[in-house]
């Protein structure tokens, strides 16, 4: 039984780790900047970029930590995810109201769908990182999200983030 326990614990605290890159990074922080209402989230996301400004400055790819469930904080080595999981519906609502981001609001709402019903710990296990940097690794999230839908009878994230956007429409 302390089998199962462990394993429960294990993916309760379960950190994913998400790779994004230079535009992404900004394209994100633009979005925010320009979202009415987010001003909060978009003070944490310019955070995040000032915390990577050099492998941002140079162009190279950033490796941000989600938690793998929504409503927890795990710890890894003590250390806390770079992002809160909550976090994603508000990105995802202010990219697709910026123009020229709808494809990556697309990709994250395939992220959020993960966390958010809970197989983003199954895909980390066989992908490893999520690569929304690169072209193959942002088809390979979309097509491992249509298979995790219907393996597992999920309803599209689209209702599911409408619905988060919904809850949290008096801010960000």
């Amino acid at each position: 039984m302390t089998g199962l326990t462990s394993q429960k614990a294990e993916k309760q605290s379960a950190i994913i780790e998400v790779r994004f890159n230079s535009l992404q990074m900004l394209a994100i922080d633009r979005a925010l900047g320009k979202a009415a209402g987010c001003f909060p989230m978009a003070q944490e996301w310019y955070q995040l970029n000032l915390a990577h400004h050099a492998e941002l400055a140079r162009g190279r790819s950033v490796l941000l930590t989600f938690p793998a469930q929504l409503g927890v904080m795990p710890r890894l080595h003590g250390q806390l995810p770079d992002c809160h999981a909550e976090w994603l519906p508000v990105i995802i609502k202010a990219l697709r109201a910026h123009r020229g981001t709808i494809l990556l609001a697309e990709v994250m709402t395939g992220l959020y769908e993960a966390v958010a019903w809970g197989f983003a710990q199954e895909l980390y296990a066989l992908d490893g990182i999520f690569d929304v940097a690169t072209m193959a690794g942002r088809q390979r999230l979309l097509a491992r999200r249509s298979v995790m839908e219907r393996l597992h009878g999920l309803p599209s994230a689209y209702s599911d983030v409408q619905a988060a956007l919904e809850a949290m429409r008096h801010g960000c």
